[in-house]
């Protein structure tokens, strides 16, 4: 832990898990967001000689992951992504002969015969199933090819298995260790009682004024949560106009600008997050004091997953959720577009083969990329509920998905190699470059070549902007041909095209998880609408803990405490005074500059503006008008 990761010490229950892994245990480890899961199967992989297999749904985070430990100086490897056979094999014998210590694979691709040929021969020293939840038609992202990760106890019945979740309401407990064949595992979870979170619902016809207030309150990082891309530009766009510095954060977005956006916050450059739900692997910011929820969530686990965020410094900090009727209304609506029935699932996966120009019966090993709004367009496709059939596709392992903008480069040298010396003479920092790629590359001369931007950025160390610029350049100066094509999806398709005969066989499966996502959302309703219980024992009970002790400062028990009687004259009276004195005052002040309760002092300022007393500036300041 000290020589690999710089900690002196273990957080939570982490150590219990390590001990319990090492003892030779399967255990079911449940910790919460940011409550460092890769610590507790990294460290002790590390104690034992041979290699850790880690099965993981989402190739973003393997890819984080197996990044973070090469630059530990630890050898790990991903299978995720689009490979070839060629390519899949060179890196397992990698990994078979090349001492690493991690494998990193996909569900999907633990099902491939050479993976499992290979993993036989492999001397394994630990099982890790992340995202464990997935295996259960009860959780919130059921995967069908997560079932067939039970072949690795089978398999290994002597090797540990680890299996990690965020969190899982009893039923998927009993789910997860029934389905992966670990019955007997030693379950440790940490309580989710989060004491210095204030658990907020509010119901509000003017949001946006809401919103303001809300942020003005504090000068701390917050993070405020949409669920479509086009919103989160746009509400960044408004809060900037504001005087509140924001950036906003989503899947469409290039690595490098994820990277940018990121670091702006975590270093406080900007003080506002406004993302999707793509925002949160791997962000462990302890100040945010302030979590947001601007659109309704699909479902709690989402919901409480992300208002941990608030607050990792234990010290106080909000989750508030704000909605209206109208919210109510398009959840309703984005439900019935995310509910994809078979009929149109058809159409959707038969266009797709024919916008790619598959026959029946074929299947590639090629990754296919292309811009999804010109896919829809191509074939008048409704933009939302396609993208929810591709998610269903990709999750039922019909296709494997990237959602991550992708710039398909290809690049073909068109001189000879004294006209090409010649020429690089006078480019030093083009030399570079082409040197790499003429060594990488041997086909560089005769044929068109794709290349990998992200791996050329990281061994050559350009930056992506100059390396654009020197490849531009080769083209214009007529030393290449420069091919770049814009996509923000790449898929693979993972079995032989079958068009109707292919969603026939998942069927009954996807009309179970539609009748699941609908419970999951009925829930977050009854949630919602529950104005009597703490919020906190609400949250607490639906994942299996239960409780009585209320936390005192959600927006229900706030409701129940008893607010003593002040007479608003006086109230009001206090407010003309402090802004006659100050002349004008930040509303991320107003609340400390008096000794009265947040609701008293809001309802008193609620009529000041009513009666056209006081003004609030553009400068998000209150004046006397």
């Amino acid at each position: 832990l000290k020589k690999y990761w710089g900690y002196d010490h273990f957080r939570q229950a982490q150590e219990e898990i390590i001990n319990a892994v090492l003892d030779g245990n399967d255990v079911l480890a449940m910790l919460p967001t940011g409550g460092g899961k890769s610590i507790t199967f990294q460290v002790p992989a590390m104690m034992k000689e041979g290699i850790c297999v880690v099965i993981s749904p989402l190739v973003a985070l393997i890819t984080d992951q197996v990044t973070a430990l090469k630059n530990k100086e630890i050898r790990a490897i991903s299978l995720a992504g689009g490979l070839s056979y060629r390519e899949l094999e060179r890196l397992l014998n990698n990994a078979l002969y090349g001492q690493y210590k991690f494998i990193y694979l996909s569900p999907e691709r633990l099902q491939q015969n050479i993976v499992r040929t290979f993993l036989k021969v492999m001397k394994i020293n630990l099982l890790v199933i992340d995202e464990a939840h997935c295996v259960s038609h009860w959780g919130k992202d059921f995967r069908p090819a997560y079932l067939h990760c039970q072949w690795l106890k089978e398999q290994f019945p002597e090797v540990p298995m680890l299996a990690l979740t965020a969190s899982a309401t009893p039923k998927v407990q009993q789910d997860i260790m029934k389905l992966l064949l670990i019955e007997k595992a030693k379950v440790i979870k940490t309580s989710l009682i989060r004491p210095n979170i204030a658990y907020r619902v509010e119901k509000e016809n003017n949001k946006w004024h809401r919103l303001l207030q809300l942020l003005n309150n504090t000068d701390e990082s917050a993070i405020i949560y949409l669920r479509s891309r086009n919103g989160c530009v746009q509400l960044a766009e408004l809060l900037s106009e504001k005087g509140i510095t924001t950036t906003y954060y989503h899947g469409g977005l290039l690595v490098e600008e994820k990277t940018k956006k990121l670091n702006m916050w975590l270093q406080n450059d900007v003080r506002v997050m406004v993302a999707t739900n793509a925002f949160g692997m791997g962000i462990d910011k302890p100040d945010v004091r302030l979590v947001i929820h601007w659109d309704i969530p699909q479902t709690l686990e989402d919901y409480f997953q992300e208002a941990g965020r608030a607050g990792r410094d234990g010290k106080a900090a909000e989750a508030v959720l704000l909605y209206n009727t109208i919210d109510i209304e398009n959840s309703k609506k984005l439900l019935t577009e995310y509910l994809i029935d078979i009929p149109y699932l058809k159409h959707v996966y038969h266009k797709l083969n024919s916008y790619f120009q598959i026959a029946i019966g074929e299947i590639t090993e090629e990754t296919y990329s292309f811009m999804f709004f010109n896919f829809c367009k191509h074939y008048q496709l409704s933009s939302i509920k396609t993208y929810n059939a591709l998610q269903v596709l990709d999750r039922f392992s019909i296709i494997s998905i990237s959602q991550q903008f992708y710039n398909k480069v290809t690049l073909q040298l068109r001189v000879i190699n004294e006209q090409l010396v010649k020429y690089l003479s006078k480019y030093h920092l083009i030399k570079k470059l082409v040197i790499y790629l003429i060594r990488t590359h041997a086909l560089i001369y005769e044929q068109p070549v794709e290349l990998d931007i992200p791996k050329i950025t990281e061994l050559t160390e350009i930056p992506y902007y100059e390396l654009m610029k020197y490849l531009e350049k080769l083209h214009q100066d007529g030393v290449a041909i420069l091919k770049s094509n814009d996509a923000d999806i790449q898929i693979v398709f993972n079995v032989p095209r079958d068009d109707d005969r292919t969603i026939n066989s998942i069927a009954k499966n996807i009309k179970e998880y539609n009748e699941n996502k609908k419970r999951l959302q009925q829930l977050v309703y009854h949630y919602l609408k529950d104005e009597s219980t703490c919020r906190n024992i609400q949250l607490l009970q639906y994942f299996g803990e239960h409780t009585h002790q209320t936390c005192g400062i959600c927006s229900n028990c706030l409701v129940y405490q008893i607010i003593p009687k002040i007479d608003l004259e006086i109230v009001r009276e206090a407010i003309l005074k402090l802004l006659q004195k100050k002349g004008k005052v930040p509303v991320k002040h107003f609340y400390r500059q008096l000794p009265y309760p947040h609701q008293i002092l809001d309802k008193a300022l609620k009529e000041l503006f009513y009666m056209r007393k006081i003004i609030l500036t553009d400068s998000n300041e209150l004046a006397i008008k």
